[in-house]
């Protein structure tokens, strides 16, 4: 089975993404692990969930409570709620931390961030992007704002002559039981020149539609040289709800600025997943 991991904090931006992971491991019928990372209240000690593959070592595991989910769209029609696992990690230690989930390879990461971070509410608080930096596993960022829904369109930000065959077998098969739209945008790698249509069809076509079983896989040639634009006219004229990118890797550090931090820059209003360079 799947395994979701959510980075908990106790603020109302992790309450929120805690929310969605439930609602995805629904849909792809994965267990969920919230690892809290700061001191939590009122937590009745169980004994582990037997089976359960994540190590152990000097962490406490607790079973969750009921989730409040009259905050989930449709709650009331869904009854297959997935398995709930929590571990306290207080004293975090990202090394290790990667290490358990590199082993136990983990299915995603999902943290959520508040939109705005006010310089004495980022002390103590995990990094994210840090994590991202020594796992295998792709990281979900969910802007405490961004209202939940079910996934309809999903974007994967390429240079298409680079686009990795991976990372679109992982989409689809997230794409599928949403039965959401999963869309290849191209935009040329920084002092490439422009990809031409005829071309870039031709590659789609044989070397990615080919691959997969899937209706709703498209491909979108952009020519916009401004990416702050691009990407605003992905999430506000396409409507895409869900952002992916690789870290590090040729348009992140334009659409996303040197440092993620504690908040998504102002113009990413909707989740993004980062996959592992």
């Amino acid at each position: 089975m799947k395994t979701i991991i959510v980075l908990h904090d106790n603020s109302p931006a992790d309450l929120h993404a805690a929310a969605f992971a439930k609602m995805i491991a629904r849909k792809i019928q994965a267990k969920i692990v919230i690892c809290h990372t700061s001191k939590v209240r009122k937590q009745k000690r169980e004994k582990v969930r037997a089976g359960t593959h994540l190590a152990a070592d000097e962490h406490e595991q607790f079973v969750n409570k009921v989730w409040d989910e009259t905050d989930v769209p449709n709650y009331s029609e869904r009854n297959n709620n997935p398995v709930i696992e929590e571990m306290r990690i207080t004293d975090f230690n990202i090394p290790r931390f990667a290490e358990m989930v590199n082993k136990d390879q983990v299915y995603m990461i999902i943290k959520g961030l508040p939109s705005k971070v006010k310089k004495n509410d980022a002390e103590g608080k995990l990094d994210a992007y840090c994590v991202l930096n020594r796992v295998l596993s792709p990281l979900m960022l969910i802007p405490e704002d961004w209202p939940l829904k079910d996934l309809e369109r999903l974007v994967y930000i390429a240079d298409l002559r680079y686009c990795r065959i991976a990372i679109v077998k992982y989409l689809v098969e997230l794409a599928k039981p949403f039965y959401a739209s999963l869309t290849i945008a191209h935009l040329s790698a920084k002092g490439l020149p422009h990809i031409i249509e005829s071309y870039a069809q031709s590659i789609f076509s044989e070397e990615i539609v080919s691959r997969f079983d899937y209706d709703r896989l498209f491909f979108n040639n952009i020519q916009e040289r401004d990416l702050i634009k691009a990407v605003d006219v992905m999430i506000n004229g396409m409507h895409n709800d869900l952002l992916v990118v690789v870290n590090h890797r040729f348009h992140f550090e334009e659409i996303i600025g040197e440092y993620l931090g504690h908040s998504l820059p102002v113009h990413i209003s909707v989740p993004l997943l980062i996959f592992p360079c």
